[in-house]
């Protein structure tokens, strides 16, 4: 039994299109791939770096109030940029700012109390990511 030459045509039109709905399938699960690649990463960047800047708050508690680390103004990591273990080589920059704040409470008296900001950013596809924590920390 032989088929007609239409026939033959239709079955490599089903064949065609067939690849073409299949390459527009795989190229719109590979587009959600690296969109949920790139936002998994993201998230892991923001937990590494909030854990970066919880450990520099944690590093500052323990110092004595008189450590220059601790005086007013912006303050700059040395071993920036760091790594999520905090060692020199990696992605992330760290800094802190200290305020001394001057009337928190009746209480208190000036310069009893310094308010600091600590800062981790990093780059990313779209331009830098930040995480910011704040500390207070009774300075006498």
């Amino acid at each position: 039994m032989s088929q007609s030459a239409g026939q033959r045509g239709a079955a490599l039109i089903e064949v065609l299109v067939a690849a073409v709905i299949f390459v527009l399938v795989t190229l719109g699960l590979t587009s959600s791939t690296l969109n949920a690649k790139r936002s998994a990463d993201g998230s892991r960047h923001a937990a590494e770096a909030t854990t970066l800047a919880f450990d520099k708050l944690e590093q500052l508690r323990t110092l004595d109030p008189s450590d220059s680390a601790l005086s007013a103004g912006a303050h700059a990591d040395s071993l920036n940029p760091m790594t999520v273990t905090g060692t020199s080589g990696g992605i992330f920059t760290r800094t802190w700012t200290v305020t001394t704040l001057t009337s928190v409470s009746p209480a208190l008296t000036a310069g009893a109390m310094a308010r600091v900001d600590t800062r981790v950013s990093w780059p990313t596809n779209g331009g830098a990511g930040s995480v910011t924590l704040v500390g207070y920390y009774k300075m006498l």
